[in-house]
């Protein structure tokens, strides 16, 4: 039985025919659609607008056919976390807004009472990190917010070579609510279906103080990026000139021309020639390989103990596409 749940409508339930399902998805921007919909361009954008139109051409494969046949097996894994726990297959829609939409794996109660959205991944042989993927986690907090849950469950397994799962089970995660990653997905998600709305405008309605620094910017950017262009073939040219000077290989070079002076520097640098070492004393460079995973192990579980966030932002330009001059 579903647990009570009052931030949220039920648009289609777990039975519907799935062509009912994929129509309401198309409506509005689901949770698995959230981090892919806030990051998105123009361009972009429209090829979202297009899948949900007309849906999207990928069907699955080997790997996905595969994680979803896990599913049920996890949400039992799942259930031993939780005070009570139901699988879902069922759309729902935030009560703030209805195009804001949702379908968690399971939603459960814990011990406390509180609702808990719950999402299992289980992974090929090969998946190698042990954190949550951005999009993973921007997907259940979408969901936190559509159904109104205090938190969410989290679990993966990574399958061995023969497709089976981890002898010791999955991997289980709380995640805990995350008010500003919420705060911008729910932004970005209503921003899109407002730009969807009014057309698919081939600019956005951005502050002016926006509009004009990037009015100043964009020239600049167009020559800069030709010049560069060009003077990266031209470099190459240079080097391969200067490559045939006497010892410039190993040396380097220095000139000057009416057109202005080059200087050709070289750098070495030494490292360790495995190959070479292993076959002289391959004890010891065993004893060596051991220590650098067992290190690796260790800067993994200390990563995960006493993790260390580092944000920076970069400006990529884009051109704008159908605008007239």
């Amino acid at each position: 039985m579903t647990p009570q749940i009052t931030a949220a409508r039920l648009v289609v339930p777990d039975d519907a025919p799935r062509t009912v399902w994929m129509l309401e998805r198309g409506e509005g921007v689901t949770a698995s659609d959230a981090w892919r919909v806030a990051r998105a361009g123009i361009k972009a954008r429209r090829t979202i607008v297009e899948q949900k139109m007309n849906g999207s051409t990928f069907r699955g494969n080997k790997a996905t056919d595969a994680g979803h046949a896990r599913e049920a097996a996890l949400l039992d894994e799942a259930a031993d976390h939780l005070a009570s726990l139901t699988p879902n297959g069922a759309l729902w829609a935030s009560a703030e807004n209805d195009l804001l939409r949702a379908t968690p794996d399971a939603i459960g109660i814990d011990q406390d009472g509180a609702l808990v959205v719950v999402e299992v991944k289980s992974h090929e042989f090969g998946w190698e990190s042990d954190t949550i993927p951005i999009e993973h986690m921007a997907q259940m907090q979408f969901q936190i917010h559509v159904l109104g849950a205090e938190y969410a469950l989290y679990g993966f397994e990574v399958r061995d070579e023969d497709d089976m799962p981890p002898v010791n089970g999955a991997t289980w995660i709380p995640v805990t609510r995350d008010d500003e990653m919420i705060a911008y997905l729910v932004e970005r998600a209503e921003d899109f279906i407002a730009w969807r709305d009014a057309g698919c405008p081939d600019v956005d309605d951005l502050p002016e103080e926006v509009t004009a620094a990037m009015a100043e910017w964009a020239p600049l950017k167009r020559d800069l990026d030709a010049a560069a262009a060009a003077e990266k073939k031209a470099n190459a040219v240079v080097k391969k000139a200067t490559a045939n000077l006497p010892h410039a290989k190993r040396f380097g070079a220095v000139g000057m021309t009416e057109h202005g002076g080059f200087q050709v520097s070289v750098s070495e640098s030494t490292g360790i020639d495995e190959a070479a070492w292993k076959e002289a004393e391959p004890g010891l460079h065993n004893h060596a390989e051991m220590l650098r995973v067992e290190l690796a192990l260790i800067e993994a579980t200390a990563a995960r103990q006493y993790p260390k966030t580092n944000r920076r932002s970069s400006l990529r330009f884009q051109e704008t596409e159908n605008v007239d001059d």
